[in-house]
């Protein structure tokens, strides 16, 4: 397989993380109950879950451009570590998500098979 068809994939694959903030940023309740998280219902803590989404959102916005950017490079190491740290972002959320609600880690561990087979086939192919 040529390196041209799993850079397009990496292009797709780094704006998976955007989607997901750009929602958080414009609909952080919304975002969060659709994760089965729950909203508080008293205002102050309401507004600070909403601000943490918001965070969180942003974060995901960042890492999005960060390997968006890294894969235009077509710097293969580059690209490497790149999505080395995205498996280490979606292990985390979905550590996070399994302490917080007991449930919901594949919603985040479902992305590190796709980013490995996407690393594979960044770095063997010519």
């Amino acid at each position: 397989m040529s390196f041209i068809y799993v850079n397009r994939a990496a292009h797709v694959a780094s704006l998976l993380p955007a989607l997901f903030g750009i929602n958080l940023l414009t609909r952080p309740e919304a975002t969060l109950e659709s994760f089965q998280y729950t909203v508080p219902k008293d205002p102050e803590a309401r507004s600070l879950v909403s601000g943490l989404a918001r965070i969180y959102g942003s974060r995901n916005v960042v890492i999005s451009f960060l390997l968006f950017n890294i894969s235009l490079s077509g710097n293969r190491k580059l690209m490497s570590y790149g999505f080395l740290g995205a498996i280490g972002m979606a292990l985390t959320d979905g550590f996070v998500a399994k302490a917080v609600i007991g449930d919901g880690q594949w919603q985040h561990w479902g992305f590190v098979p796709i980013v490995v087979g996407l690393l594979i086939g960044i770095n063997y192919t010519s």
